[in-house]
């Protein structure tokens, strides 16, 4: 089968770290949206800007991150294929995990709720979203996830309201989308498109 005849996906790389990449050997500043075989091995070595991180290479093939798992979340939907890579740390310089690029309240109450630290998440909460989740509720809503990604690729044109919309990434590579109803820079509500 010649390449045109292939299958291909579009390929979407994220990350909250600034960082430029090795897609296959050929330097990219960007990664995004580009178009690639199905049934061919893709590797990206993600090269981070910030002296705190530690570049690192991952292969991708057919649809699932097959190596460095645990630093790439993968998932697919309809013929888009989302990467979204998460920070390497360099404990040389320091054990303390240094602030990312995650700006929205999704991002930042994510990263907090891994991170066990609830007091920063919960200044991200409604009043009235405080008084149906505690420190427990929030951990567990959270636990089964690797990564946040907003949906800026798949469905960015629809409007939701009030809202955000972000995938939620499980161990299984499997995206959820939910969508966080944000009201004068709060989480005010989180419900699941399902």
């Amino acid at each position: 089968m010649s390449q045109s005849q292939q299958k291909q996906t579009h390929i979407h790389i994220r990350t909250d770290f600034k960082c430029v990449f090795l897609l296959n050997g050929s330097f990219s500043e960007k990664a995004e949206g580009f178009a690639y075989p199905t049934n061919e091995p893709l590797y990206i070595t993600v090269l981070p800007l910030g002296a705190h991180l530690l570049p690192y290479t991952t292969k991708i093939f057919k649809g699932k991150a097959v190596e460095n798992e645990k630093l790439c979340a993968v998932f697919l939907r309809e013929t888009q294929t989302l990467i979204k890579l998460l920070p390497r740390y360099n404990y040389v310089y320091s054990p303390v995990k240094v602030d990312t690029l995650a700006t929205s309240a999704p991002e930042r109450l994510f990263t907090a709720v891994q991170n066990k630290n609830f007091v920063a998440a919960k200044k991200l909460l409604s009043e009235d979203l405080l008084t149906t989740i505690d420190d427990n509720g929030l951990e567990e809503f959270f636990n089964d996830f690797t990564a946040i990604v907003k949906d800026d690729f798949g469905k960015k044109n629809e409007v939701y309201g009030q809202g955000e919309a972000y995938y939620l990434i499980d161990k299984d590579s499997k995206g959820s989308l939910f969508y966080f109803d944000i009201i004068e820079g709060l989480i005010d509500n989180i419900t699941s498109e399902e």
